[in-house]
């Protein structure tokens, strides 16, 4: 499926804050709008940017967080006003002394143009903590635009990573955890059992029907060296252990300077389900800049 047709609808993208790399992506369906988020290379106080943009990468509008993630992954959940609900990791925050900071759980905010919020004091966070007997740490959100479900990648206790599926309506019910109805749960199959190296670290994840998406690889040294390969992966949520039913290199984006792939997300087009995945690519400079792409594949079907 990963051989089929596609585009590129976001190409060079200049965000909200151009200092700041893009991280994840994921579109307003009811709006036509695409929300990316941004981090400040090297920062590890958890702060980020959310910026707004038209189907082609216009900046439209942004909004500050503060203290919740790196960003890697997040979620829409449309609203009919406009202003929808972004899903994320959140509690970016060191659990012991002399330890790096993480999340430690699922949060939603509602988008507003202009808008600030502190993950750690304000209300207008709804914070979803992680009760799954195997959870460990490091969650990350995804939401399938047509099934309604949330997705959730974690570092387990059984395994180094694992997947868990749920009807989102049951998850702002009732939370994460053992009592909320599980639709599917696997491990995620390790970098060697999907044939990467260990340098091919995860870039973004996201579900379409039973299928799991996911985005693997690295940036160069320099902005001016090669492209370092860079991977779709697709699981089955219906099968266990190391099973993978694809894994293709794609060579989309391989002549942007500093070529990272960062960010996955279902695109509920006019003309249909697409598959989209993305790149920030770097402008050396003092400080250096950064752009955003948008790629998409439109064969989704196993």
């Amino acid at each position: 499926m990963f051989e089929g047709a596609g585009g590129d609808p976001v190409v060079r993208a200049k965000l909200h804050q151009p200092y700041w790399a893009m991280q994840s992506f994921a579109f307003d369906h009811v709006h036509g709008h695409i929300y990316f988020v941004q981090t400040k290379v090297g920062s590890t106080n958890g702060d980020l940017w959310v910026t707004r943009t038209d189907p082609h990468g216009k900046v439209l509008g942004a909004m500050a967080l503060h203290g919740f993630d790196h960003g890697s992954s997040m979620a829409i959940q449309p609203s009919a006003n406009g202003s929808p609900y972004v899903w994320l990791a959140g509690d970016w925050r060191s659990l012991s002394p002399g330890t790096a900071p993480n999340s430690h759980t699922i949060c939603r905010i509602k988008y507003r143009d202009d808008g600030e919020l502190d993950y750690a004091k304000d209300a207008g966070v709804w914070r979803f903590p992680i009760g799954l007997s195997d959870f460990r740490d490091c969650p990350r959100p995804s939401i399938d635009p047509y099934t309604n479900r949330l997705l959730v990648r974690y570092m387990g206790t059984t395994s180094p990573w694992r997947l868990a599926l749920f009807d989102l309506p049951a998850v702002i019910n009732n939370g994460i955890s053992d009592t909320t109805p599980i639709l599917a749960k696997r491990a995620l199959p390790t970098n060697a059992e999907m044939g990467l190296s260990e340098s091919d670290h995860f870039q973004g994840v996201t579900s379409y029907g039973q299928y799991v998406y996911l985005s693997y690889g690295g940036p160069p040294a320099k902005p001016s060296d090669p492209a370092k390969p860079s991977y779709l992966v697709r699981l089955d949520m219906n099968k266990a252990g190391a099973s993978v039913e694809q894994v293709y290199r794609t060579r989309a984006g391989e002549s942007l300077p500093g070529r990272e792939p960062q960010g996955m997300a279902i695109w509920r087009s006019p003309d249909g389900p697409r598959l989209a995945f993305g790149f920030s690519s770097k402008i050396s400079g003092s400080p250096d800049e950064f752009r955003a792409t948008v790629f998409y594949k439109s064969d989704l079907t196993g």
